[in-house]
């Protein structure tokens, strides 16, 4: 699998900082008593992980713009312009949900009220666009690519759908990241859905790393090191539990990683675009 070294060691540095941020916190706030509303605190509506969506959004509108800037003012084939436009307008929309339609709870540590909502049955509950956005990043960046290497699957690359088929194909370190991403729920303490999610994790995290096993040529040190990081988090979620959160919290943790791994995929396959391809 050819490989980008620019966006690829870009996304490989990012990943790191903020999957290391992550499990730090996680076991903080798992384990240490003092630390226990730290989560919650960097989670909440506005925090920190909300800025940090909000400035790979932004990078994700920027990147696209060149790129798509770059097919008009070179021999670059313009059939991929649709392609980089749609992209643009998925980074446009989603800066547009975070800041005018996304709705955001704020709990209060010091009101009673707020305080015995972190105890109820349904504060962990997910509402049905966060279950919509998380199964279909995980069925489009985890699910589909793990099968198409499973299978070995080649695009007819004489027909203009299989190039970009083959172009946009997600590679190993989106896979590694959207795992990751979905791996930030608290999958025993969400019913019968928790225990769903945590299987259908545990079956995709196996089929990638028996890919891992049989196609361990192509994959580098830095995806090897991602794959070390996913498997740490794993094992953090399994074994901490965490006060003070509820699932909007959890679900801005995982947006990171999936605007993450959209950014990594779109800059990495946009990239290798070339002005030799001629329409």
């Amino acid at each position: 699998m050819k490989k980008n070294m620019i966006s690829h060691l870009v996304f490989s540095s990012l990943y790191f900082v903020l999957a290391l941020f992550t499990i730090l916190m996680l076991l903080l706030s798992g384990f240490v008593e003092d630390f226990k509303q730290m989560f919650r605190l960097i989670t909440q509506p506005y925090g920190v992980y909300f800025i940090i969506a909000i400035i790979l959004l932004s990078g994700g509108v920027l990147v696209t713009l060149f790129h798509l800037v770059r097919i008009y003012t070179s021999h670059i084939s313009r059939i991929y312009s649709p392609c980089i436009a749609l992209v643009l307008l998925v980074f446009v929309g989603l800066l547009y949900c975070q800041f005018f339609i996304e709705e955001r709870t704020y709990l209060d540590f010091f009101s009673l009220e707020d305080s015995l909502r972190f105890i109820s049955e349904e504060i962990l509950d997910k509402s049905f666009p966060i279950m919509v956005v998380d199964y279909l990043f995980y069925g489009l960046f985890v699910v589909m690519p793990c099968v198409a290497y499973f299978l070995n699957l080649h695009f007819d690359k004489s027909k203009i759908i299989g190039r970009i088929l083959q172009l946009t194909q997600p590679n190993f370190n989106a896979i590694i990241g959207g795992i990751f991403g979905f791996t930030i729920s608290p999958f025993f303490k969400n019913g019968i859905v928790g225990y769903a999610e945590l299987m259908f994790l545990v079956l995709g995290l196996l089929l990638f790393i028996y890919i891992v096993i049989i196609r361990k040529r192509l994959l580098d040190s830095y995806e090897y090191f991602n794959l070390f990081l996913l498997l740490v988090v794993f094992i953090s979620m399994m074994i901490t539990s965490h006060s003070f959160m509820d699932a909007e919290s959890y679900f801005e943790v995982r947006k990171v990683f999936y605007v993450l791994v959209l950014l990594g995929w779109a800059s990495s396959w946009m990239m290798k675009l070339k002005p030799k391809t001629y329409e």
